[in-house]
């Protein structure tokens, strides 16, 4: 792979130690000839990264969400530094990291091309999301109702407490933990998955990259809201309907040349092991 020329370092300043490590690490960078810049805003503004090779989100998974819209901009790679507790994104430990910099920078590393979901309002503002789109009532006064169509005809209308649209990446979050399936990271796809659906039937669904999912709103009720990567980008007031697709840009996530997917989802999770020992 091409060498690492410049490096920003996003730090998570609420996270205990993380600026320390990113002066360590940046003084490694340097030692190595590479061009660095600390930034401690977070999240980090669209054009933050423009002229960048890597970005080091130095946190956790919610940090690496953080520099979403500032990597697509870019174009740049994203390595996440786990400081928090899970780290299914940020896979790299601050010993890891300071171990691996220097061959990383030389190119010894590859890049998981992850899709990414382009979600749309009534007013056509369009937002990213690497984990997931989630319409919810979060009033605790009843059901809502939601109409799905894709590429429209229609699929269902759920009276639920919400819908999880993921992606891939996001299959392991949220959706999973409600109910929904997990997805190799390397398939293009939406998962649709209702929260605590009112009828037996109502189930995940799979769609293909192609598809366009249109959502609008069922009978009068409760309001719902829209989160994105676990954050409100808007109010849904007036903003019916939502479309929600796979974007065309990827979000280029560095990672070790013998990462394992599963052995992530095996470590953090305690999954797949037999079930009698």
């Amino acid at each position: 792979m091409k060498p690492i020329q410049s490096i920003t370092f996003a730090v998570n300043s609420s996270k205990p130690g993380a600026a320390a490590v990113a002066e360590s690490l940046a003084a490694l960078a340097e030692s190595e000839g590479v061009t660095t810049h600390i930034l401690k805003g977070y999240p980090l503004t669209a054009d933050a990264l423009i002229g960048q090779d890597l970005c080091c989100a130095i946190g956790g998974d919610g940090t690496l969400l953080g520099v979403l819209d500032a990597a697509l901009e870019s174009g740049s790679a994203v390595l996440g530094i786990n400081l928090g507790k899970l780290g299914f994104l940020a896979t790299f430990t601050e010993a890891e990291a300071a171990r691996d910099l220097p061959a990383l920078i030389q190119g010894k590393y590859s890049i998981a091309e992850r899709s990414i979901l382009s979600c749309t309002n009534a007013k056509g503002h369009c937002i990213y999301g690497l984990n997931d789109v989630v319409i919810k009532e979060t009033q605790g006064s009843g059901l809502i109702r939601l109409c799905v169509s894709a590429n429209g005809n229609p699929v269902s209308e759920y009276h639920c407490d919400g819908l999880i649209f993921s992606t891939p990446t996001g299959s392991t979050a949220y959706n999973l933990s409600a109910g929904g399936p997990i997805i190799g990271p390397k398939v293009s796809a939406i998962a649709m998955t209702p929260i605590c659906p009112h009828t037996f039937g109502n189930r995940s669904v799979i769609f293909d990259h192609s598809t366009q999912i249109k959502i609008e709103s069922g009978e009068p009720g409760p309001s719902p809201r829209i989160t994105i990567d676990g954050r409100v980008r808007f109010e849904l007031n007036g903003n019916f309907p939502i479309e929600v697709t796979v974007a065309e840009k990827k979000f280029r996530l560095m990672q070790n040349p013998d990462h394992s997917h599963f052995a992530i989802v095996r470590d953090k999770l305690n999954w797949g092991g037999p079930a009698v020992r």
